[in-house]
């Protein structure tokens, strides 16, 4: 059996999946089988979708979608990784303080609507699956996490933020309350939050 392959976001537009050892994909049933996933998506939670739902969708055989994907998680992951709006928050040439606001308020706006309805339900899936907890944090919460303490860090150097700051902790007060309201339901989200939250926040960083 083909080695199963292992998921790793990167910070360019490749997929998140690598491919598995053995015979190549077919770029036709590739396409067909992601495009399935994102239209069976538009009214499917992560948990109610199947191997089977999106085999019959995209017209191949189940043993097509696991020769080059280990579970459903992953067939999401690499439907929606290859979206612009899904790739890794950059900061600007600003200040610390602003491109942290701007990090925090573009985070929010992406959570919104579909997309966060997706994060929400991998994440949810992921509390009970120590395998999709794995995947979901190198798809989507490692780049993130990453990207927040990068600017903190930058902004402990120039002195916007407490260098006293435990950054790892700092990251997780930051993103807290953003994951909090995702699971709250979409609404939770809302304007005055994207609007209000990524000061407040930053506020309390700083020095």
């Amino acid at each position: 059996m083909a080695q199963a392959h292992k998921l790793e976001l990167v910070q360019s537009e490749t997929p998140a999946t690598e491919r598995k050892a053995g015979r190549p994909r077919s770029e036709a049933s590739r396409t067909a089988i992601l495009d399935a996933t994102r239209r069976l998506m538009t009214h499917t939670s992560v948990r109610d979708l199947s191997i089977e739902a999106i085999a019959k969708k995209a017209e191949v055989g189940k043993t097509t979608i696991y020769r080059w994907w280990p579970n459903k998680v992953a067939v999401v992951i690499e439907a929606f990784a290859e979206q612009l709006d899904m790739h890794m928050l950059t900061a600007g040439n600003e200040s610390a303080s602003d491109n942290l606001v701007r990090q925090l308020e573009r985070l929010v706006r992406q959570l919104r609507g579909k997309n966060g309805r997706i994060i929400a339900d991998l994440l949810a899936e992921a509390q009970s699956d120590a395998k999709v907890l794995e995947q979901f944090n190198h798809f989507y919460m490692n780049s993130r996490r990453a990207s927040v303490q990068q600017t903190i860090i930058q902004g402990q150097k120039n002195g916007e933020f407490s260098e006293t700051l435990n950054t790892d902790l700092a990251v997780d007060m930051v993103l807290g309350p953003i994951v909090l309201r995702l699971m709250s339901g979409e609404d939770a989200l809302d304007e005055g939050f994207a609007t209000a939250y990524p000061v407040m926040a930053v506020s309390a960083l700083r020095a």
